[in-house]
């Protein structure tokens, strides 16, 4: 005996099949069209080249930690490394307009042009009115094409772009990783400037203080040439103290400020290369097979919805209700759309 309970979903179930088997016609041509769609976009994207590249961050400066532990010694806070160690920081510099824009405003040698030599606005087709509107959608782009990441088992920065042509890829992905170095070069010599005006300061004084020092002391020994009585000593071996410290922060300051005076003018790379960049020679995978599924699937899927929908709301429009007529137009007006887009979709393939 069937439970009652179970009826009504077998009632729907069997109203679903119907549904199905009645509109069979429109889900086929539906499901044709979401994958003849599909298809046509699969087989008529460009292809596009990756260049890929890869490194990692060096250690922090040794030199600038050593200062840093004598500025503590000194009561004065400093960072022990430069902002550009994190391989985190050098992915969102990767994608900032800092490293960004000045490539959109650059030009770039296209092998595959006939080696011109072409405006990234007008090799990208950018519709700008000025050309500061043209840098910022250049950058825009970039965003879209650049893609950074990092390995978290080694800290490894890897970078990516990805354009219709192999010799732009690589010429991106190589001022990219030229402008990371630039950029991490600027600022520690703008941190080595204002590091060594600070290390002047405090030697200024160091001598100052040394100079006072020598000079208690000299005055010490020129009155008491001879001395005996333990409070003389006492008082020639505290202010041979007093010297003897003052020296050693006047040395300490003196190697540190020709240590910043080498870092002022050093131009050593800040990351370690272990990828350059190089010329794709194979196209990214466009996966159309999976494109084509994914619009069959698609186009299956709205057919079987708007077959439901159209049967249900069957009852609702013979009684004259208006929000079935409503929704129905809005139907009406979607299929009539789908249907624009496959005609414009079969034109342009004939043409290609």
């Amino acid at each position: 005996m069937i439970d009652s309970r179970q009826r009504p979903a077998e009632y729907s179930l069997f109203a679903f099949g119907n549904t199905l088997l009645r509109q069979r016609r429109r889900i086929v041509w539906w499901t044709l069209a979401g994958g003849v769609i599909a298809g046509a976009l699969a087989f008529t994207m460009s292809p596009r080249y990756v260049s890929t590249a890869s490194f990692v961050p060096q250690g922090a400066d040794a030199g600038r930690s050593g200062l840093a532990s004598l500025a503590g010694q000194l009561g004065v806070a400093l960072p022990a490394s430069g902002p550009g160690q994190s391989p985190d920081f050098y992915v969102t510099l990767l994608r900032s307009p800092v490293l960004l824009e000045p490539i959109a405003r650059d030009t770039f040698l296209v092998a595959e042009m006939d080696g011109r030599r072409i405006p990234f606005s007008t090799l990208f087709e950018l519709d700008a009115s000025s050309p500061e509107m043209a840098q910022q959608a250049g950058g825009r782009l970039l965003t879209r094409m650049v893609a950074a990441a990092v390995v978290k088992m080694t800290g490894i920065v890897e970078v990516s772009v990805t354009t219709p042509w192999p010799s732009v890829s690589k010429a991106i992905a190589t001022r990219l990783v030229r402008g990371v170095d630039e950029f991490n070069q600027q600022t520690r010599r703008g941190q080595a400037a204002a590091e060594r005006q600070f290390v002047e300061g405090r030697l200024t004084l160091a001598t100052q203080d040394l100079r006072a020092a020598e000079d208690r002391l000299e005055r010490f020994l020129a009155a008491n040439r001879q001395f005996g009585s333990p409070d003389l000593t006492f008082q020639r071996e505290r202010l041979q103290r007093d010297v003897s410290v003052r020296q050693q922060v006047f040395m300490s300051l003196t190697q540190a400020y020709e240590d910043i005076r080498l870092r002022e003018v050093r131009d050593t790379p800040v990351i370690s290369l272990i990828q350059a960049p190089s010329t794709p020679t194979e196209p990214k995978p466009r996966h159309r097979v999976t494109i084509i599924v994914a619009g069959l699937l698609i186009g299956a899927f709205a057919a079987i919805t708007f077959s439901i929908l159209a049967e249900a709301l069957a009852p609702q429009r013979g009684r004259g209700s208006a929000d079935a007529e409503e929704f129905s137009a809005a139907l009406q007006e979607m299929k009539d759309a789908m249907r624009r887009g496959l005609r414009l979709t079969k034109r342009s393939v004939k043409a290609s």
